[in-house]
């Protein structure tokens, strides 16, 4: 099989023997053009086959391509390369691939050992999965390169990383000269940067030798259907449904969070016991008349070191805004003692944003919470998001199946400007991202501190500091101010 001739993408895709893997007509459309150019740019929407197709370029790279080989110095191994905005995300790569090749009659004895990270052939070629940074793969000799959801990368500090890695890593294909193959893919996100700007520049022919491509999700995966579009649209609205579904490069951007770093995030698991934790903190999001309030309670994993989020929960206001001051107060206390029920049971500090009324804040420490407010301004609420996105990015931050709050999670969008994205937290019916704020609250409080480094910046103000006995943690008893319905192991959204 070593020595066979040449085979193009597509007919390596419709041989059984080989990939045997059946192309949506789309797909044909976009490997022909792969085929045929050294440089390609994809601007796809989302569910699009991004992953599996850049997995049968790279696949075709290291089997179907002797004459990469001859390029080789004796000894020297040439290397497919993902690259994705993670490591677990370049690893889906890798898994693509090793998927079909271990199917195929011809190739799956060129298989010479696997992991997550590598498939190593015995022709001398190497399927390999990198993050997105700018230090990995120099100096390597690259046949090809992939660069899937390149709009996305972005680095520590949540700014665009895009163009740093491409100017990294694409000289490692020179050696190949015009037989190496790039490919750079992504769903679009906002209507600049290095992603925008580039594929911009090949679709206008400024790129000698490539070719760009965009399509919508629908044009390239005929097997989504209308209703789940539909869904999409009322979750994302239209702005957000344009950049994610109909790759359209629109002017706010598109997911403020990665999806895939989202999906990554949550575990198969319910609310976590005060026990199973350390260092809580409850974030809130307080409202009382047309805004739900939002608390999220975050804490560090006690093995891991991981942020994880413990429990996460809105209060829906009540219809009608009338009655009297007193009915009003009654209304707030309600909601106010069994927020604070919450925090003492998980013995969470709380931290608020200075909007809040000194009367709620008072109200919480009269419960005996401990709340400090943290000013919100436009800057800091973005630093704050871009903890989160950090957090998440680098697996820091484990989420559960919380409806309220993954709905948020994933409406936020960007404004993205010079290379910089800030947040956006859209009102979408009775919702304006309360519960992704308030979770935004209690990451940003964990903020100094990571996995095996020191102790984080939140400190209890008037020396209170929660106890800990019979191996959990928590403020003694209770408060004697019990709310009716409530029950910590099956909480509501709560109605008030």
């Amino acid at each position: 099989m070593a020595d066979r001739d040449r085979v193009g993408l597509v007919e390596a895709c419709d041989d059984p023997e080989l990939f045997g893997f059946p192309l949506w007509p789309a797909q044909r459309e976009l490997l022909d053009a792969i085929d045929a150019h050294r440089l390609t740019f994809l601007a796809l929407g989302r569910r699009s086959s991004k992953t599996t197709t850049m997995a049968i370029v790279g696949l075709h790279a290291c089997l179907l391509r002797p004459e990469l080989r001859a390029f080789l110095r004796p000894g020297e191994r040439g290397y497919a390369v993902g690259v994705a905005t993670r490591l677990p995300q370049a690893r889906l790569l890798v898994a693509a691939a090793r998927s079909i090749v271990e199917r195929s009659p011809v190739l799956a004895g060129m298989v010479e050992g696997a992991t997550e990270d590598e498939i190593r052939f015995s022709n001398g070629m190497t399927f390999a999965a990198f993050p997105c940074t700018s230090r990995g793969g120099r100096g390597w000799p690259v046949a090809c390169l992939l660069m899937d959801e390149a709009a996305h990368y972005v680095d520590t500090d949540g700014n665009s990383a895009a163009e740093r890695v491409w100017t990294a890593l694409s000289p490692s294909t020179a050696q190949f000269g015009e037989l190496a193959r790039i490919v750079v893919g992504s769903t679009p996100w906002g209507s600049s940067g290095w992603f925008h700007d580039t594929y911009q520049r090949a679709a206008g022919g400024e790129l000698e030798g490539a070719s760009a491509h965009r399509a919508a999700s629908a044009e390239v995966n005929p097997t989504l259907s209308e209703t789940f579009l539909a869904s999409e649209r009322v979750v994302l609205g239209e702005e957000g449904f344009a950049g994610e579904y109909l790759a359209d490069f629109v002017g706010s951007g598109g997911a403020f969070l990665e999806p895939a770093a989202i999906d990554g995030a949550i575990v198969d698991r319910g609310e976590l016991d005060p026990g199973e934790a350390t260092r809580w903190v409850a974030g809130l999001d307080p409202a009382f008349s047309s805004d739900p309030f939002g608390l999220a309670l975050v804490g560090r994993d006690r093995e891991r070191g991981v942020l994880v989020l413990g429990l996460a929960r809105r209060w829906l206001p009540r219809a009608g805004r009338g009655g009297s001051f007193e009915e009003r107060r009654r209304v707030e206390d309600s909601v106010l003692a069994e927020v604070a029920e919450v925090c003492k049971f998980y013995g969470a500090p709380a931290v608020t944003d200075q909007f809040s009324a000194p009367a709620v804040v008072e109200r919480l420490r009269e419960y005996g919470v401990v709340v400090r407010t943290e000013a919100m301004t436009a800057t800091s609420k973005s630093l704050a998001y871009s903890e989160v996105r950090q957090r998440l990015a680098a697996g820091e931050l484990e989420l559960y199946q919380q409806p309220d709050l993954l709905v948020e999670l994933r409406r936020l969008r960007s404004r993205f400007a010079a290379g910089h994205a800030t947040v956006v937290n859209p009102r979408v019916g009775d919702s304006h991202g309360d519960v992704a704020q308030a979770l935004a609250q209690a990451v940003w409080a964990h903020r100094s501190w990571r996995p095996g480094g020191k102790s984080g910046r939140f400190s209890v103000p008037q020396g209170r500091v929660p106890e800990v006995a019979s191996g959990r943690v928590g403020w003694g008893e209770l408060s004697p101010v019990r709310v009716v319905g409530y029950d910590p192991s099956n909480p509501g959204p709560g109605v008030w």
